[in-house]
């Protein structure tokens, strides 16, 4: 699916794409009169509270990333090297919990100007941005013919370009250009700092490495930014008061759509169950880095905070109000512990994967924690589905 967005600090329209749009289901007219009407504008506005709070947090963490990055380019040394990785992980520990908020043709994708595609899409053929094993002049960064100026505009373009998997942008190039390739069953990817040393540093094109990662930065903060301010609530005709502006059918349906989506389709499925059917870590979410256990947990733990109405803020504000989790107990209390019982359950299964995930996948040991996880994770959207249904809500 393709995607048109204007990046403010870009001047051409690019037609952008991610792999993991997936379209809602068409939307029923739900009209009628609910004796809740209260209650349910009440789940909406804890949403949306949550929402700017997640993003806003995700954004501060980029712009750490940003500061970091742009140090380390301007001198490179393994100290400032081993700080862009820290901030990097620290960005995912917030951004892991913004999935919940997807698959609801919201500002993260909509089909319009949604910027998913170039802040988190995966997976990546690493060989399309920089060198690999076997092939050492491989990558946008080595082809000065193809690609003789790196910028915004050449990067956006390239994202997806003939492919899918020709991801030029978002957190797992970033990752990529900090980790390299993980070849090893023991560590994550080992890229030395020197690879961004202009003079007497290690592999070729040092200075267009470091353009290249100075720019990326710039492009996932920018598409960070734009969702953020859809959510702000101090914004005017933004997201925000559209979204408080739906009909509140029409806005739980949203809600319990990005829940159902992301537990079985997306994270029971595509981020997990497709790697380990096929044992192999280029399946895998943040591969690069070996931090897939974090992003698996963060996705699960960020429906949980949505269902439940709470959010704890990195500065350890709490974000809370009227939940889903109430308003379901109006209608059918058992239904509704089913779902925080399940929540719960596969967080707890998640947490006994093996560490890292690409050898839970393959360590005959280890394999059935995943599918146990996986299991729970498809049950939960089954009650997922089940609690909907109870508001007259049908997928």
């Amino acid at each position: 699916m393709k995607k048109v967005f204007l990046l403010a600090l870009v001047v051409a329209t690019v037609v952008i794409a991610c792999k993991k749009d997936k379209k809602t289901d068409p939307i029923p007219n739900t009209t009628s009169v609910d004796p809740n009407t209260s209650q349910k504008q009440q789940v909406k506005q804890t949403y949306a509270n949550i929402a700017f709070a997640v993003y806003d947090d995700a954004y501060q963490g980029a712009i750490a990333l940003k500061t970091a990055i742009n140090l380390f380019v301007a001198n490179p040394t393994s100290t400032g090297f081993k700080a862009c990785k820290q901030k990097w992980l620290d960005v995912r520990e917030i951004y892991g919990l913004t999935e919940t908020f997807r698959f609801a043709d919201g500002p993260i994708d909509n089909e319009a100007n949604g910027p998913e595609g170039f802040i988190n899409a995966w997976p990546m053929d690493e060989a399309y941005v920089d060198y690999v094993v076997g092939s050492p002049t491989s990558g946008i960064i080595n082809n000065t013919a193809t690609y003789p100026t790196i910028d915004q505009a050449a990067l956006l373009s390239a994202n997806e370009n003939g492919g899918e998997e020709n991801i030029s942008l978002g957190f797992h190039a970033i990752e990529f250009l900090l980790w390299g390739q993980d070849v090893s069953a023991s560590s994550a990817g080992m890229r030395p700092y020197t690879d961004y040393v202009t003079s007497g540093g290690t592999a070729a094109n040092q200075a267009r490495r470091g353009l290249y990662l100075n720019t990326t930065v710039d492009i996932l903060l920018a598409g960070l930014k734009q969702v953020r301010d859809e959510w702000d609530p101090a914004g005017s005709n933004n997201y925000y008061n559209e979204f408080l502006a739906l009909e509140n059918g029409i806005a739980l349906r949203k809600m319990f759509n990005s829940l159902k989506v992301l537990s079985g389709f997306e994270l029971a499925g595509e981020r997990m169950f497709t790697a380990y059917t096929n044992m192999n870590q280029e399946d895998e979410h943040s591969c690069f880095s070996d931090n897939t256990h974090r992003d698996i947990f963060l996705n699960a733990k960020g429906m949980q905070n949505l269902y439940l109405g709470t959010y704890t803020r990195t500065n350890s504000s709490v974000v809370s109000g009227y939940a889903l989790k109430d308003l379901i107990a109006l209608y059918d209390v058992p239904k509704n512990t089913e779902v925080v019982d399940y929540l719960a359950s596969s967080i707890t299964k998640i947490n006994l994967m093996y560490i890292p995930f690409d050898q839970a996948i393959i360590l005959a040991a280890e394999r059935p924690k995943v599918l146990a996880a996986v299991n729970e994770l498809q049950t939960l959207e089954t009650k997922l589905i089940a609690a909907a249904a109870t508001l007259g809500i049908t997928f």
